[in-house]
Parts: C-alpha cells; structure tokens; sequence
C-alpha cells in the first residue's frame, strides 16, 4: 500500500489501496479522485475515518461481508465502465450490508435513481448525494 501522505480535511485521512489493502479500510471510494472525496459534505464521513480507494476492476479481490468488509462504499453515479445500478448489485450479491453512496454533480431528482436501486438491490442501504451542495447534507 502506498501512503499519499494527503488529507482531503482534518475529518479524514486518505490513502490510495491497492485490492488486498482495502478489507482494513473503513471506507471504500470505488473509481474516485480525491478532489471529489473533497466535496463531500462533512456529515458523510465519520471524523478520522480513512478513505481507501480502488478501481472498480479492483473489487473482486474485496471482502464485502463480515469483519473486513468497509462500513461506507462511496461511488460516481455514472462512469463509462458501471453505474450506480451496476455496483449496488454487485454489493448485493457479495452479501453487502454497509452503506452505498452514489456522488453526482448536478441531478434534478434523485428519487428517480433511489427508486430504481431500491428495485434491484432492495437490501442495499443506498442514497444519492448532489454534490452541487443542494442535498440536506450539506446544511447539517
């Protein structure tokens, strides 16, 4: 593993993992830059929580259940390799039971996408977050 030695904020620490460093981690940013993870609103992340990130071609090498398994996975809504939809189903069928976070710029409804995961992956605990600063998250 190779620490960046970076800190996106005095709320988290970030470090770049590699596939079999990441079952340690807390939270799990799936195709991620960290000036993204920088947006996030503060009430995401638990203070001093660290941020492993991977590739999403990185994840089958991950343990998704039990004691190893990340409390947090954070992902883009939409890449040119998975979406939200994509991913929230994998989870699922590695017996995920932490959270899912789909990050996005701008979105008119998210409710849309919400539903839709919910259709797929009923057992996922999964929400949307705008990062345009629009969500309730941003004002807690």
């Amino acid at each position: 593993m190779r620490d960046t030695g970076q800190k996106p904020g005095p709320r988290s620490t970030q470090r770049d993992a590699h596939a079999s460093d990441v079952q340690g981690g807390r939270v799990l940013a799936v195709a991620l830059s960290s000036d993204v993870l920088d947006l996030l609103p503060r009430n995401v992340l638990e203070p001093h929580s660290y941020i492993a990130r991977a590739s999403y071609d990185e994840l089958d090498s991950m343990h998704f259940s039990g004691p190893d398994a990340p409390a947090l996975v954070l992902s883009p809504l939409l890449t040119p390799l998975f979406d939200a939809i994509d991913l929230a189903r994998y989870l699922s069928q590695r017996a995920y039971r932490g959270r899912y976070l789909a990050l996005v710029d701008k979105l008119p409804s998210a409710n849309l996408i919400r539903r839709e995961v919910e259709a797929q992956s009923p057992d996922l605990n999964f929400d949307v977050v705008v990062l345009d600063g629009s969500t309730p998250l941003h004002s807690l």
